[in-house]
């Protein structure tokens, strides 16, 4: 290991996840279609993505903070010291490929194994794998839209990482009011449309890692209605097909908190010369609704970039405890002669711990169970293509994976990467004035993580789009009755459990409170007071996430404590660190619901109380 790699992880919890909990060499391995990804294969890739993370993107994580990007006067982009070495290094070795289908030259992994491993780079180096981290979302567009022709010029440059790609939707007057849009973009006569605009904000916007650059753009073709309603998705390459300029200038790099070694660019269309783009699909006017198809993919992604950090953060956080002396054991105080301690051995810096162990697991067990039912949806797609499953049969099991997928999916962007911010700002306060200093790493994951939450849509944006789209406003809604099913389900099964009957008690009465709390919220719609319901929607999100976390860790301390007992009665000569580890994910479980858990029912009574102060509020409230 590099003196100077800040990187940490503990590859046993995604074993753990992967083969004890949810099984995957059971029910996502299956020969028929990944005929090369067995259990052993996928472990052998883990364990190599480990080992780059280690050797090669760890490294360059604080050098890379403090090298930063620059413009210089010819249009091109410095980017931090090793970054293009270590891009060689990547593509090599051909991680780009890893998700990506088969027909484009890809790899064809399954999504949980991607996505699995993509938590250890995104928590190596973030801001270097931001320059890879759109390709997949838009080979996925141009793929599911495109014509025949944009998937020939596009699709394999994209899979294999030859070409970088970047999504251009955020405007200095257009950011969460994405209907604002002011890029054109006007017809011509070969086909292609003449794009003029500004777009900011865009990650990876400009730099000089690959051959060319795919823009997704997002514009309002001449003439179209104002509005949502009105705006275009195009393709535009930096470089056109002739190796020439398109038109794409860089004007200014944004001046940033975090993530300084990703080049986040204030982009140009067409404002010194001609840019032209290619209309995705056939039909203009729908490109808002092609995105959207494409941002479960990017808040995934999000959540999954915010886990590795928090992770990395928590374990250096523990090992700093652990090496740090300071002060006699509490018992000890009164002691003039009492031997001096490590901090791990203090209550509070265990609490501290305790918290940051048990969010990372649980978020890390909510990401892995979207990415388990994201895999089985792709499964079920792939069978009943190649005729292995009836339409009668995929139906039901479609409808099951594919709406926990959705239900999911804004509770994994909005609370991984609230609480990995938590994480981080506890991380710090375990290593006191140490961790506020740029010698240690903690700050800097403070600073990374924090546009999480305002990227891909902020976190309220998540809120709204649960309670409004995928829990119908408060009235009856499909994926609610389907996620209490599941969650009950799993109650039933496991109440009797008596090392774990109060935690399964405390469960369902928080699912109880949930489901008020929803019921609660549709009512104020009906009394025509929809702003209050969103004015709590953001709480509403984190009692979801917390019944649903807490769901998953019970889960994964009974697989844990059976995994115990039957070592126990056979008397196997175990390591102890597998009993340690077991015994850590059981703690883990018992803090979370013991001290995260009850917020959903003190959560459950703020809401209760209708507070219309925030409703009431106006500017003179905070100006004079």
């Amino acid at each position: 290991m590099t003196s100077n790699n800040a990187y940490r992880v503990d590859l046993r919890d995604h074993m753990f996840l992967l083969w004890q909990q949810f099984k995957v060499q059971d029910n996502i391995l299956d020969s028929e279609i990944y005929p090369e990804f067995d259990q052993s294969f996928c472990n052998h890739l883990i364990d190599h993505a480990h080992k780059f993370c280690y050797q090669k993107l760890g490294p360059l994580y604080q050098s890379s903070d403090r090298d930063g990007c620059k413009l210089m006067p010819d249009g091109k982009i410095q980017l931090p010291q090793g970054f293009e070495a270590l891009w060689d290094d990547f593509i090599s070795a051909q991680w780009g490929r890893l998700g990506a289908p088969e027909q484009y030259n890809g790899l064809g992994a399954p999504y949980i194994l991607a996505q699995v491993i993509n938590e250890l780079f995104m928590g190596a180096n973030p801001a270097f794998m931001i320059y890879s981290g759109f390709c997949s979302p838009a080979l996925y567009l141009i793929d599911k839209f495109g014509t025949q022709q944009l998937k020939d010029l596009f699709c394999q440059k994209l899979a294999a990482n030859e070409w970088g790609a970047c999504l251009c939707m955020t405007e200095p007057d257009a950011g969460s009011d994405v209907g604002n849009c002011r890029t054109k973009a006007i017809k011509q006569t070969d086909g292609r449309y003449q794009i003029t605009g500004e777009k900011i904000f865009i990650s990876a916007g400009m730099h000089q890692l690959t051959e060319n650059i795919t823009y997704i753009v997002l514009a309002r073709v001449e003439g179209a209605r104002s509005g949502t309603v009105g705006l275009s998705c195009f393709v535009v390459p930096k470089l056109d097909f002739d190796q020439q300029d398109n038109g794409v200038k860089c004007l200014r790099l944004e001046n940033k908190m975090g993530l300084n070694g990703c080049a986040t660019s204030h982009l140009t269309f067409g404002a010194d010369s001609p840019c032209y783009g290619y209309l995705l699909g056939e039909r203009e006017n729908v490109g808002l609704r092609q995105l959207m198809t494409m941002m479960n993919l990017a808040r995934i992604a999000t959540g999954i970039y915010a886990l590795g950090m928090a992770s990395s953060a928590y374990l250096n956080a523990a090992e700093y405890a652990k090496e740090r002396i300071q002060g006699t054991d509490f018992k000890q105080s009164f002691n003039p002669k009492a031997k001096r301690v490590p901090i791990i051995a203090h209550v509070d810096v265990k609490r501290m711990l305790l918290e940051m162990k048990s969010k990372v697991e649980g978020c890390r067990a909510l990401i892995v169970k979207l990415c388990f039912h994201q895999s089985m949806t792709t499964n079920i797609e792939i069978k009943r293509q190649n005729d292995l499953i009836t339409a009668e049969q995929s139906e039901a099991q479609l409808y099951q994976h594919q709406s926990l997928v959705n239900l999911l999916t804004p509770i994994v962007k909005a609370y991984t990467s609230d609480q990995a911010f938590r994480i981080t700002e506890l991380a710090i306060q375990v290593y006191g004035g140490h961790g506020y200093v740029k010698d240690h790493p903690v700050e800097q994951y403070a600073r990374d993580i924090k546009v999480l939450s305002l990227w891909e849509g902020t976190n309220f944006v998540q809120s709204a789009d649960l309670f409004r789209d995928k829990l119908a406003m408060g009235r009856h809604s499909k994926l609610l009755a389907l996620f209490e099913q599941n969650v009950m389900t799993f109650i039933e099964q496991n109440k009797h459990d008596s090392k774990f009957e109060k935690s399964i008690i405390m469960l369902e009465k928080a699912l109880t409170s949930l489901t008020q709390t929803h019921q609660l919220m549709g009512s104020w719609i009906k009394v025509q007071k929809m702003e209050l319901s969103f004015a709590v929607a953001t709480r509403f999100l984190q009692m979801m996430a917390e019944v649903t976390v807490s769901w998953l860790l019970i889960d994964g301390a009974i697989v844990a404590n059976r995994e115990m007992e039957t070592i126990v009665a056979m008397k196997t000569d175990t390591n102890q660190s597998e009993l340690d580890f077991y015994q850590g994910k059981i703690t883990s479980a018992q803090f979370y619901i013991n001290n995260i858990l009850p917020n959903v029912f003190s959560t459950a009574d703020i809401i209760a109380l209708a507070d219309e102060s925030a409703v009431d509020a106006d500017i003179t409230t905070f100006l004079p």
